[in-house]
């Protein structure tokens, strides 16, 4: 491991462990469109902070690898986008399920999303050819629906 993925692992114990002291803040009981949207957010804004210390030891090293142009899309921004969307969805169809959860369980899902991002950060769709590959920070990466062939 890298030594940015363990100040990252530290920070997901130091989030979790905060996110039990903040559960006292909560309802005992939790719509289902909110966990959803709420651990969505979470990894998309985990994704942010990530990306932007990438973007700044970038601008450190002064990086000279070429950009590639590819079909692709992060695997755990769509994640996190399809999770904000079903929340919406969620919300949107006026489901109202909702769960008990305690300090506890907050802190483990927490946790658990975290490292669930930490995990897929290098993973990226594909969609020609359809697959999941791994692109190690997908810097040097140019998104493009379409490509234009000469």
């Amino acid at each position: 491991m890298t030594r940015a993925e363990w100040i990252e692992l530290a920070l997901v114990a130091v989030v979790a462990a905060a996110s039990s002291q903040t559960a006292q803040f909560f309802q005992p009981a939790i719509p289902l469109w909110q966990i959803v949207l709420g651990l969505s957010a979470l990894v998309l804004a985990q994704s942010l902070v990530r990306d932007v210390a990438i973007l700044i030891r970038q601008r450190r090293t002064k990086s000279s690898a070429p950009k590639e142009i590819v079909q692709c899309f992060c695997l755990e921004s769509t994640i996190g986008a399809t999770g904000v969307a079903a929340g919406a969805a969620l919300v949107g169809l006026g489901v109202a399920r909702q769960f008990t959860v305690s300090p506890w369980k907050i802190s483990v899902a927490v946790a658990a999303t975290m490292i669930l991002g930490l995990v897929i950060k290098d993973l990226v769709i594909s969609w020609k050819p359809p697959r999941v590959r791994r692109e190690k920070d997908h810097v040097n990466l140019l998104v493009r629906w379409k490509m234009n062939i000469g």
